[in-house]
């Protein structure tokens, strides 16, 4: 029987409980992954709209007012769009079809205004008009409305001799809910076969290969239930749920890799019996398993942190990622170690023929890391100087919200926005809503009106509302509502006409709408960007600090990550923002980057990275711990993960960079930052910069004051 470890750890003891009881374990991971199997068809109707609110900002605050005092006027404006290329409005046919349509919508909830009944509702050629009619309730009601609406107007619209669509912010939120799941479908299909191709190659044999692919597939399976569940309480919406799949898929493919690779380095070292698999599994967990979790803390605390942002989209973000990593932790922790101890030796089953399998040489990365340590300027600068390169352009990042209309070309609502925008102006979905309530609201309303009326990036003024002792007007603007000139339009609003209008101070006057939501959304992001960062970094450095017992590897770790975050998000906003990648890519670039997109990027990146770091110099701490030497451990313990590093990052970024593939701009954004961090993360930082600062550091690597020590929290030493 194989000698067992010293000291053994909880994980030593825990992974040799999963290995006993693993029948138990595999049986209920069986009944978890048929009840969400059973779950899973009903989760995308249980998905909201996104949600862009900051509520207590501006255009939150208007939100509520409006709703309080103009009820009438709904949460948002549905709009039903009429079009033909040779009626005009005026055609008696033209108005059946109109009417005809509109006869088809429910009286009940739908009261719509024109486009016969009231002024600017049709276009000047006479060719389009339109119907508008408010929708209340909460952003699930509206989304269900919308679909219901849309079924019914294209049913009526059948024969007719004019076109009819419905467009409007939930209508178009449930076309791109739907573009998105496809992009997704899309994304899991290209990077799942490439994954396990990678896998294939990496181990060599096909069950081991397989292994991680299931452990993921079973963690997102089981995830998506869970926030199916989590849906409507939450209002979380097919975006984040995406993105938590993707993440799902890349950390539980890596999780699973880095774990099976060290049972199979044991299982050749102890042999093949039961006794052998079982402290092969227990050794798997008590060093593999330790990083997995120690990665999976950091990375949960990194997300956790978005919540100090005030936004929904934050939460949302927070809570579904951070629910995927857990469910990965658990399976990882589990449903894994259970069937390691199940397949034994036939773990290596279906081994490839030698020339298709990667070569797993140790001496060649051995060789590199003898390399850096004799040459660990030389190396490192340039390495250094190319990652703050990459990292310039962040100090000209600009935040906005991108709606995706551009994927929505085959759409109903995104045919109705077209014909919206070219006919009545591209604001006219989502008008700047300006509201106001005290003593001076009319008066101060009108003024606005008079000293707006002429500026030239406004399409239409609507009329004045009044109720009570408030009063609102909306402004359509001749720029899409999520482009960076409908920003600047609501930011000089503010500043300007508003304050000069509304000198009283006992009247309440905000500036709201959807661009308003984008504004707000953006300079939250902005002005909470560094306190998240700041956390996250102090987070970390302590968890590390705690669990290397060193003051230098910690701060290494945060510094090096840091820097290669900032230089992802800098080539992110150089490909989008300054639009180099827009033919490669095949999109057009807004101009802008999402508002949630650096806080989120850096909260998932910076605690992807730290799985790679705590690989890496967990292994160089336990190569230190049997040789004594450093100038031995860091080539030994580079040698021995080198192979898993580089095959865990190809993964990432197949699975990340799948997302290039999504007609989504916001997903090509978000998987092009996360796989090429990945991608110098992998490369440029564990393989290059951090075998070049532990060799500089020497023996300081270590270094802990002795009344620090006295005062950490005991950790198991392995």
């Amino acid at each position: 029987m194989p000698d067992p470890p010293r000291g053994p750890s909880p994980l030593y003891r825990w992974g040799g409980l999963m290995a006993r009881y693993r029948a138990v374990v595999l049986t209920a991971w069986l009944g978890l992954l048929i009840a969400s199997a059973l779950f899973y068809p009903s989760v995308e109707s249980r998905l909201a709209a996104p949600d862009y609110t900051v509520q207590s900002s501006q255009s939150g605050q208007a939100q509520r007012l409006m709703e309080r005092h103009f009820p009438d006027a709904g949460a948002e404006h549905g709009v039903v769009v009429f079009r033909s290329a040779r009626l005009t409005a005026d055609d008696p046919a033209y108005r059946r079809s109109v009417e005809h349509v509109l006869a088809a919508l429910p009286a009940d909830t739908v009261r719509p205004t024109g486009p016969y009944g009231a002024p600017g509702q049709i276009s000047a050629d006479g060719h389009a008009a339109v119907a508008t009619f408010p929708m209340t309730g909460s952003l699930s009601k509206r989304s269900d409305q919308a679909a219901d609406l849309q079924r019914r107007i294209r049913e009526a619209a059948v024969g007719q001799p004019v076109e009819a669509y419905l467009t409007g912010p939930s209508a178009l939120t449930d076309d791109l809910s739907a573009v998105e799941l496809r992009d997704q479908s899309v994304a899991e299909a290209i990077g799942l076969p490439i994954a396990l191709l990678a896998l294939l190659l990496a181990f060599g044999v096909l069950v081991a290969a397989l292994v991680p692919v299931m452990m993921a597939v079973g963690a997102v399976l089981v995830c998506t239930a869970l926030l199916g569940l989590l849906a409507e309480p939450l209002s979380l919406d097919r975006f984040v749920t995406v993105v938590a799949t993707v993440i799902g898929i890349g950390i539980g493919i890596d999780y699973a890799l880095f774990v099976i690779s060290r049972f199979r380095e044991e299982l050749a070292r102890l042999g093949d019996d039961r006794a052998a698999v079982d402290t092969s599994v227990s050794i798997a967990l008590r060093t593999s398993g330790r990083t997995v979790l120690t990665a999976g803390l950091i990375v949960g605390v990194a997300l956790g942190s978005m919540v100090l942002i005030r936004g929904h989209i934050f939460m949302e973000i927070a809570v579904a990622s951070g629910l995927m990593v857990l469910c990965c932790l658990f399976t990882s922790l589990t449903a894994l170690p259970a069937l390691l101890a199940v397949l034994g030796p036939r773990v290596n089953k279906g081994r490839l023929p030698r020339w298709l399998r990667m070569a797993n040489d140790r001496g060649r990365w051995a060789s590199w890391a003898s390399i850096v340590l004799r040459h660990p300027y030389r190396l490192g600068v340039p390495a250094l100087c190319l990652l703050v390169l990459l990292a310039t352009p962040l100090a000209s990042i600009k935040l906005g919200v991108d709606w995706g209309l551009a994927s929505l070309t085959g759409t109903p609502s995104g045919k109705g926005q077209r014909i919206v925008a070219s006919s009545f102006g591209p604001g006219a979905v989502g008008p700047v809503q300006v509201v106001a309530c005290g003593p001076a609201a009319e008066p101060g309303v009108g003024r606005l009106v008079a000293d707006v009326r002429n500026d030239p990036r406004i399409a239409q003024l609507l009329p004045v509302e009044r109720s009570g002792d408030c009063a609102s007007v909306q402004i359509v603007t001749t720029k899409r509502v999520d482009s960076p000139e409908a920003s600047t339009f609501v930011r000089d609003l503010r500043s300007g006409p508003v304050r000069a209008a509304f000198t009283d101070s006992g009247t309440q006057v905000r500036v709201g709408g959807l661009s308003a939501q984008y504004v707000d959304l953006a300079d939250e992001t902005s002005g909470k960007l560094p306190l998240v960062v700041l956390v996250i970094l102090v987070l970390s450095f302590c968890y590390l600090l705690v669990v290397f017992r060193s003051v230098l590897v910690p701060l290494k770790a945060v510094l090096l990550n840091l820097v290669a975050t900032a230089a992802a998000l800098g080539s992110t906003t150089v490909i989008f923002q300054f639009g180099w990648g827009e033919h490669v890519l095949g999109f057009t670039s807004s101009g802008t980057l999402q508002a949630y997109l650096p806080v989120a990027l850096f909260a998932v990146l910076f605690g992807l990275s730290m799985d790679y770091e705590i690989f890496l110099v967990s292994r160089i701490m336990e190569e230190r711990l049997r040789t004594g030497s450093d100038r031995e451990a860091v080539p030994a313990g580079l040698a021995r993960t080198a192979v898993q590093i580089t095959t865990a990052a190809a993964i990432m970024v197949i699975v990340f960079g799948s997302l290039l593939f999504a007609r989504v701009l916001e997903l090509k954004q978000f998987g092009f930052g996360l796989a090429f961090a990945i991608l110098l993360d992998a490369t440029v930082v564990r393989l290059l910069l951090v075998p070049a600062v532990m060799a500089v550091a020497g023996g300081a690597n270590w270094w802990l004051p002795p009344w620090l020590e006295r005062r950490l929290p005991a950790v198991w030493k392995e």
